[in-house]
């Protein structure tokens, strides 16, 4: 395995597509991984499929984790920290998905020998949702190297190269790096046309209208 090698955890939207196509522009061997848990989409993991391929990436892995699934389609009772704040949290926040998502990202670039590990959060990510900032990843990162036997030969790294980017700016890197924008998939609520109503949705259309460009999901 080359020490330029980079696992990066794809979701089938525009980041984590910008942060595989960063990485590639960089001369990192690629590999991904998709999650699909509870009332994912089957257009996101098709889309995770065909960004891979795309971008050439050595391999693709699929991880089921069927017994996640979302804030807004989980029942709290009144015991749970998140039953009172159930006004506040993101309808697609699920509690502790970072430390579970990164934790099998670790795992499988641990099996493979891969130091690097990518995510594609970007600046309203971390704003939003609190596993998505810096100190988690450096915090998880000092982990990886003190617990693994994997550290005992190869220095992990998770890297956020988005971190500092709003969703227009990641638009504007993914016009200069050429992604497929067409394969990517945002949308939270269908999957035959995009809602235009959900938090992504939003997002990504205002940031397509302040740049002045067409999303290439709004003929569908």
């Amino acid at each position: 395995m080359t020490s330029r090698s980079a696992l990066i955890l794809l979701s089938g939207g525009i980041d984590s597509a910008v942060a595989l196509w960063k990485m590639k522009e960089m001369n990192y061997d690629t590999y991904t991984i998709t999650f699909n848990y509870n009332k994912r989409f089957a257009k996101e993991i098709e889309c995770c499929n065909q960004i891979s391929n795309l971008s050439e990436s050595i391999s693709h892995k699929i991880i089921n984790l069927n017994f996640l699934s979302e804030f807004e389609d989980e029942i709290y009772n009144e015991s749970s920290p998140l039953f009172n704040n159930k006004n506040n949290i993101p309808p697609n926040y699920i509690p502790s998905r970072n430390l579970i998502f990164y934790s099998i990202a670790l795992w499988w670039a641990e099996t493979l020998g891969i130091g690097t590990i990518v995510g594609g959060h970007n600046k309203n990510d971390i704003d939003s949702f609190p596993d998505s900032n810096t100190d988690f990843f450096h915090q998880l990162t000092s982990l990886a190297n003190s617990s693994t036997y994997g550290s005992r030969e190869i220095s992990y790294n998770i890297l956020m190269p988005l971190s500092k980017l709003n969703k227009k700016q990641v638009i504007e890197e993914a016009l200069r790096l050429n992604v497929p924008l067409n394969l990517t998939w945002s949308c939270e609520k269908q999957e035959d046309i995009p809602c235009k109503l959900c938090r992504s949705c939003k997002l990504r259309l205002d940031s397509f209208s302040i740049l002045g460009i067409q999303d290439p999901l709004s003929t569908i």
